[in-house]
């Protein structure tokens, strides 16, 4: 049992793990989906923002100044206006970007760049690298993305801006906390559902200890129980040795003898029911039967005999005329099931008991009626099972230990019979065991 404990820990524990692993991939790929999908978004944007303020148009007339500057105040004028930018465009961007909701949500940073440019003039040539044109800020840091490049090889006689080579760029700065936000509903729930998991593992792991405690302690409890009776049995069964002994010495009356008898059958029964509680406590395997042929009327007379014996207030009424001849069954365990179903009866009320036994095709069929307390419809499906004692009204106040009614439906079951009942509750009971004949 121990190991199979932690077998289970270990199999929860690697579940919860894979489980958890699992969450995390998906929940992952989701960030890397959305995180494209506002991409493509600012991305569109961005070229709706060019197109609508004419961004062709505004950097063509950048040009004719620079080429004016060229001409009129030469290339090292024309470089100082060029490295200046346009603060002009940047400030129609800004205002853009500030009103666009998908721009300002994801907090876009958008930058042209001029990565190189040659100015003729004065017979001489001047290349800028990598001066600023315009922007809605400062990129310093994040993922840069290109939106698009400009090159422009102009070698036409005049042309004192050659060789024009741009790069628009763009950066999402506030991409990871919207898209977090986004996703805080997922989040929340993947981080409910595996603490859910968690707690359903530690709760079933904790009431399967708890449950093998609890059955430890029965078991040891059943042991000791069955131990100390032992020893009393024992001196009876010296005692009962001794008094036939004596008997047979003596003029026999008859009532001695009867008496006798009785008293060696129910103490030899009793002896195999303490080792069938200590055998069936523990194990919970098919019983072993050693089936014989019983005379079945001669056998039922002598078992309700020994019961009225020791239940001489108790009105027991026999319904035997169509008892099968013969049954092929284990006396011992026989006689424990219907001793138990009749025990039961007195145990929970009953002051009238009926026996009702008759073949039905090829089964027998003993039927045992009470007018005890009843049985209460939310018990009748576990009033089966081993332990199982009802904690209801007077019946609490009953001795036992819940291994009665278990224990007879086995016996059933093992002879390839059934067990069932059917209980009004204040009024009795019937409890019907069905045994095959052969």
């Amino acid at each position: 049992m121990k190991r199979k404990i932690k077998y289970l820990i270990w199999g929860c524990s690697t579940a919860i793990i894979a489980l958890t692993a699992i969450q995390t991939y998906f929940i992952y790929n989701t960030y890397i989906l959305k995180e494209k999908d506002a991409e493509t978004l600012v991305r569109a944007e961005l070229t709706r923002m060019e197109s609508e303020i004419n961004i062709d148009s505004i950097r063509n007339d950048w040009f004719t100044q620079a080429e004016m500057l060229v001409r009129t105040k030469g290339a090292e004028a024309a470089a100082a206006f060029l490295s200046r930018g346009s603060p002009a465009i940047s400030r129609q961007v800004s205002a853009y970007i500030r009103k666009n909701k998908i721009l300002e949500k994801y907090k876009t940073t958008y930058e042209v760049i001029i990565h190189k440019v040659s100015l003729q003039g004065d017979g001489s040539v001047l290349n800028l690298n990598n001066k600023r044109w315009f922007a809605n800020g400062v990129v310093n840091g994040g993922h840069q993305l290109i939106l698009h490049d400009l090159i422009s090889n102009s070698d036409a006689d005049g042309a004192l801006v050659r060789n024009f080579n741009s790069r628009s760029t763009f950066t999402i700065h506030g991409g990871s906390s919207s898209i977090l936000r986004e996703m805080l509903g997922l989040l929340i729930f993947s981080v409910v559902l595996l603490t859910v998991v968690i707690l359903l593992f530690y709760f079933s792991i904790r009431s399967l200890i708890t449950q093998k405690k609890i059955a430890d302690l029965q078991t040891d409890f059943i042991n000791n129980i069955t131990h100390e009776f032992n020893t009393p049995l024992a001196t009876m069964g010296i005692a009962l040795s001794t008094v036939r002994s004596q008997l047979l010495l003596m003029e026999d009356n008859g009532i001695s003898s009867n008496g006798l008898n009785v008293l060696d059958r129910q103490y030899h029964r009793l002896k195999k029911l303490i080792d069938q509680v200590v055998t069936h406590t523990g194990v919970t395997g098919q019983l072993v039967l050693n089936k014989v042929e019983i005379p079945l009327l001669d056998f039922l007379e002598k078992l309700l005999d020994d019961f009225q014996s020791a239940h001489s207030g108790i009105e027991l009424i026999r319904k035997l005329k169509e008892v099968p001849k013969e049954i092929l069954a284990d006396p011992f365990y026989l006689t424990t099931a219907i001793t138990n179903l009749l025990g039961n009866g007195v145990k929970y009320g009953g002051t009238q008991l009926i026996v009702d036994v008759m073949k039905q095709e090829d089964r027998c069929r003993v039927m045992i009626t009470d007018n005890g307390i009843g049985i209460a419809q939310a018990d009748i499906s576990n009033i089966f099972h081993k332990f199982y004692r009802v904690e209801k009204g007077d019946i609490h106040t009953t001795k036992g230990l819940g291994l009665g009614l278990f224990y007879t439906r086995s016996i059933a079951g093992a002879h390839g019979g059934e067990l069932s009942v059917q209980s009004i509750p204040g009024t009795g009971s019937t409890f019907t065991l069905i045994i095959p004949l052969a």
